[in-house]
């Protein structure tokens, strides 16, 4: 069994463990700003100043849950603090929710108007050396921030990208799969059904006993071979790998093929002029097989030549038959399916009346 693909390990930690770290930061930082307001004031801190502190620190707690309406406090609660820090800005809470703000959205507006309250604080004149050097320093820490969150962003939507095209191939696999699985069943349990319906009902209308028991035969061998092939079917579809699997048919199986046809009363010519393998061998199978069951459902027929033949760099599949013609026969899903095998090959399918009377169905197969 595949061990499962787990997410990274920062995406496994729930959500209410990262508000109690953001909420511990965010009494730490108030904690800080509050006695920055305390130590560093010329005079005794008044309610403008506690206010600054808190709407600067507090709001850090939440930052993940309302990150715009976080930077916007803390960047107005900073304007009450900024006199209190050197350089005259806040390093810490602003460009934390600069940072949260940017991994969420695209937050190019809000990188500037963080740049430009921190050059209002920090710039002074004359327009020395420290000065500049501030400058380029909070700056480089709003612009570090802001481009660390964006590529937070981006890699959280090229994560989320990639988890929705590989779901739309999975279900493209599942579809194909099932539409192949369709097409087996088809064409297994069709013709094998076929089959035996023809086989009763000549059954009904033979007098003697041998024969009588000979159809029978014929009919259980035919149900026999429909169960293995089903059971073969059915085995793909587990995932423990431990169903016996009988192997698929092959150009080797026409011969038993024919004989159940000709059990059912009609006579089958075959010729057998060519090699293949793989999935090509099963699906040439599967057209004579379906061939062959239209042929006793719809056809009337007395006589069908099946042909397999090679032809230059290709294989040639054509099943005839004597019966009435083609475009009165009610056909359903099975040419359908057989045309669909073949074009996954790349080859060509055709199936029609022929002249004067009969039906014919031609697949060339690209080698």
């Amino acid at each position: 069994m595949r061990e499962p693909i787990r997410p990274p390990l920062l995406s496994r930690v729930p959500v209410w463990a990262w508000v109690t770290a953001d909420a511990g930061l965010a009494l730490f930082l108030t904690t800080v700003f509050l006695g920055l307001a305390t130590t560093r004031n010329a005079s005794a801190p008044d309610l403008i100043d506690y206010a600054g502190a808190l709407a600067t620190g507090l709001p850090i707690a939440v930052r993940r849950l309302w990150p715009r309406a976080v930077f916007v406090i803390v960047l107005i609660g900073g304007l009450g603090m900024r006199e209190f820090f050197v350089p005259h800005v806040d390093p810490f809470g602003l460009s934390l929710a600069l940072y949260t703000l940017a991994s969420r959205t695209r937050a190019v507006l809000a990188l500037f108007a963080a740049a430009a309250v921190a050059a209002q604080g920090v710039v002074e004149l004359p327009l020395t050396a420290t000065v500049r050097d501030q400058l380029g320093l909070v700056l480089a820490i709003l612009v570090a921030a802001w481009a660390v969150g964006t590529a937070v962003r981006q890699r959280r939507l090229y994560t989320e990208r990639l988890a929705e095209h590989a779901e739309e191939r999975a279900r493209a696999e599942a579809a194909e799969e099932r539409l192949r699985i369709a097409r087996e069943l088809h064409d297994v349990i069709g013709h094998s059904l076929s089959t035996i319906a023809v086989q009763a009902g000549v059954a009904g209308h033979v007098g003697g006993a041998e024969e009588m028991g000979r159809t029978l035969a014929s009919i259980e061998e035919t149900s026999r071979s429909a169960l293995r092939e089903t059971r073969r079917l059915l085995g793909v579809l587990r995932e423990d790998g431990e169903s016996d699997l009988a192997p698929a048919p092959r150009l080797a199986d026409l011969d038993v093929l024919a004989e159940r046809t000709r059990a059912a009363g009609l006579a089958v010519e075959l010729e057998i002029d060519g090699e293949v393998e793989g999935e090509m061998e099963l699906t040439v199978y599967r057209i004579v097989q379906e061939a062959l069951t239209n042929v006793l459902k719809h056809a009337g027929a007395r006589h069908v030549r099946v042909r397999i033949e090679r032809q230059g760099d290709g294989l040639v599949v054509e099943v005839t038959d004597d019966g009435t013609r083609g475009p009165a026969r009610p056909y359903g899903h099975g040419l359908t399916g057989l045309r669909e095998r073949v074009q996954i090959f790349g080859g060509e399918f055709e199936a029609g009346g022929r002249s004067p009377r009969g039906f014919r169905v031609m697949a060339r197969l690209p080698l």
